[in-house]
């Protein structure tokens, strides 16, 4: 196992950026951890220290599942449903499995009900990153 400190900036096909590492501190990765998507990985251990590459990951997140959008649920059959706000991200709990919360984003939201989105938000988004490898020990 090696360690890999990189920074890192994530872009979709439009070439808009969804994240920098520039600002805040690099990423450290250990090798074999399965910590970043395996085409990154692969890219990062082939690279030295002061490199920097483009590497396409495609639909890490796969493809946006129509089925993962539920729709019109109403507001007060829920605990605090009157908060809701197009645009939330909250930790849904499923009545079948309470104590393992979902992430999911809240897609609209009215007076009186919501959708919600469980896709990733990078569902169906082709993904590419650009990496620079700073150290590796």
């Amino acid at each position: 196992m090696a360690c890999i400190v990189f920074h890192y900036r994530g872009e979709l096909e439009d070439g808009s950026v969804f994240v920098d590492s520039r600002k805040g501190e690099p990423f450290r990765l250990e090798t074999g951890t399965h910590m970043v998507m395996p085409e990154l990985e692969e890219a990062l251990c082939a690279m030295k220290p002061g490199e920097t590459n483009v590497v396409h990951v495609g639909k890490a997140y796969g493809d946006y599942d129509e089925s993962a959008l539920q729709t019109r649920i109403l507001k007060s059959s829920i605990e605090d449903g009157g908060r809701l706000e197009e645009g939330m991200e909250v930790m849904w709990k499923s009545p079948q499995n309470p104590h393992k919360p979902i992430p999911a984003r809240i897609a609209r939201a009215d007076e009186y009900s919501f959708d919600i989105d469980f896709n990733h938000p990078l569902a169906g988004q082709d993904l590419t990153y650009v990496v620079e490898v700073l150290d590796v020990s």
